[in-house]
């Protein structure tokens, strides 16, 4: 191939500068040692001869290899260095596993873009590809330390006494499956390391292509973990754990899309639909009402990052951490929270909470985004909403039940700001029971194997939702809660 020797020396002029730019932007352990290229003679255009101009080209085609080569060596030196960076502070450091191509995903400089669009100061993640149910446990480990005791068992029994899910579980394990298809990883505070799932033990494509959201989500994590979640202060109440996940998954949901706005190639690649049976989050065998408590810190959560973000970019949202929102309704109305004035949260207090003596295994809030499900499975939306608008506290009870039987005793104050919006509840409620029950929309009525009483208190506007296992335990339960 011949080509104009001015066009040779503008290549050779750029090719110069791009290694001169890789020689500034890299700061090796060692200098970097370059070898000598060949020499070129002087090119005299206008009184070389044809012979002369072909020697000249063969040197400057020669030149141009060498700096191409130059580039490459350059190129890979700047990458491992990104490795390296990504392995500074951390503890056992797993080895990184390739994939079949031999070649790593470049997650550490995935986790540098992401960070610095972030405005996160902080190292990059170490990043290593282990299987899914490595990836699976990790996250249960994790969310038993966030709820110790059997805390998560005991509120399942709790919804099963209500007859919202059909038996009591164990939901963590189903939790732990649902987060890893969500995130497709999970970082690991204990080694200081961000897992990946193995594409050839993940079960769909979906998992992978959520990785980006994974890496966000552990730097947040990372950074603000310690913050959001502290055991040592005690269980957080449903409510309240709901709210906080949504802000740091919501946080992680909106870093992923802004980042791929930028990167298209990290963009989501799934072309199956949520409602698709053969979508990995429908692989999990979670019921329907755990499964939305389960999806809502992403869904309400992204919603939310948007508005902080939009009020005051990352850092309002930075700050956020330092005043996470309290409960669910704060999730759902971004303007409570933003509000400089937003109320309280009120207490529902009891005189006594003990039924034959016995204390009850839950005690637990709920908050407004429960409720709405809640409603929302025998209601339309237009009817749940209205049920939940003026919600003010809650207060959600269980108790063990003897002689044998399938579900334990609950009771469920809810406590709004008037009697109006305690009346659309009340309406909304009664027609679940009555569908779930198939009675004639009675507010007191024995079907099942259950004894339920739907009544008002508190000046009306209260209403008790009690569903017991026998009519002692009802009768102990409306003094109790009247």
């Amino acid at each position: 191939m011949k080509l104009n020797p001015t066009a040779l020396l503008l290549i050779l002029l750029a090719l110069g500068g791009a290694a001169a730019f890789f020689l500034a932007g890299t700061k090796p352990e060692k200098p970097v040692v370059v070898a000598a290229k060949p020499e070129a003679a002087p090119i005299n255009v206008t009184n070389g001869t044809v012979d002369d101009l072909q020697k000249q080209i063969v040197l400057l085609q020669g030149q141009i290899e060498y700096l191409q080569g130059q580039n490459d060596a350059l190129k890979d030196e700047n990458a491992q260095m990104l490795q390296k960076l990504g392995t500074l502070g951390m503890k056992d450091a797993p080895k990184m596993n390739l994939k079949d191509d031999g070649v790593a995903p470049d997650f550490v400089g995935m986790g540098l873009e992401m960070m610095k669009m972030r405005k996160l100061h902080a190292l990059p993640m170490v990043t290593t590809t282990v299987s899914q149910q490595e990836v699976e446990s990790a996250i249960l480990a994790w969310l038993k330390r966030q709820q110790p005791n059997d805390e998560a068992k005991k509120f399942a029994r709790g919804l099963a006494a209500l007859g919202w899910i059909p038996e009591a579980i164990d939901p963590l394990p189903l939790r732990a499956a649902l987060l890893a298809r969500q995130l497709g990883g999970w970082y690991d505070a204990e080694t200081e390391t961000m897992l990946t799932v193995d594409p050839e033990t993940a079960s769909g494509p979906a998992v992978t292509s959520n990785e980006p959201t994974g890496i966000a989500f552990g730097q947040l994590l990372r950074e603000y973990g310690s913050t959001l979640f502290q055991p040592q202060h005690g269980p957080l109440t449903t409510d309240m754990r709901l709210a906080r996940e949504a802000l740091i998954s919501g946080d992680a949901g909106l870093t992923r899309f802004l980042h791929s706005l930028q990167n298209p190639a990290s963009a989501p690649k799934d072309d199956l639909p949520a409602e698709d049976p053969d979508h990995p989050l429908n692989q999990v065998p979670m019921p329907a009402f755990l499964r939305e408590m389960a999806l809502f810190p992403f869904s309400r959560g992204f919603d939310f990052a948007q508005t902080l973000h939009s009020a005051g970019s990352f850092p309002q949202l930075n700050s956020a951490y330092s005043r996470p929102p309290i409960n669910t309704a704060e999730v759902i109305e971004p303007e409570v929270y933003l509000n400089p004035e937003r109320p309280a949260p009120v207490e529902i207090k009891l005189d006594d909470v003990k039924l034959g003596g016995a204390l009850p295994f839950l005690d637990d809030r709920l908050g407004k985004f429960v409720c709405a499900t809640a409603l929302r499975t025998y209601n339309n939306d237009e009817d749940a909403g209205l049920g939940t608008r003026g919600l003010v506290a809650d207060r959600f009870l269980a108790w063990a039940a003897d002689g044998g039987a399938k579900r334990d005793h609950a009771a469920w104050q809810t406590l709004f700001m008037d009697k109006a919006s305690a009346d659309a509840f009340h309406k909304a409620m009664l027609n679940s029971l009555k569908q779930r029950y198939d009675t004639k929309g009675e507010a007191e009525f024995t079907a099942q194997g259950r004894f339920v009483t739907l009544m008002r208190n508190r000046g009306e506007a209260g209403v008790v939702l009690i569903d017991a296992a026998s009519e002692e335990a009802r009768a102990a339960l409306k003094l109790l809660m009247k």
